[in-house]
């Protein structure tokens, strides 16, 4: 079984992704993720939200750092 692992971090667009990524990771349930990384490709497939931080300074903007594990098949589109 061939498994994958992303991480990554920003700043989430809205408050709408940030309710949807804290739910899954809080639920710990598997969604279906479209991941595209530049002049790499796109992963695809079901993914767990192993880890989830938050991070900011006084006044400034949160920031979040996350890390995926795939739950199921994956698939690869090459960019």
């Amino acid at each position: 079984m061939k498994s994958a692992a992303v991480a990554g971090q920003g700043i989430f667009r809205d408050a709408a992704s940030d309710a949807l990524i804290r739910e899954a990771f809080f639920d710990q349930a598997a969604r279906t993720w479209r991941l595209i990384v530049p002049d790499f490709g796109t992963l695809e497939g079901p993914f767990l939200v192993a880890a989830l931080e938050y991070a900011g300074e006084h006044e400034g903007e949160a920031t979040f750092a996350i890390s995926l594990a795939s739950a199921g098949e994956v698939t690869f589109g090459a960019a």
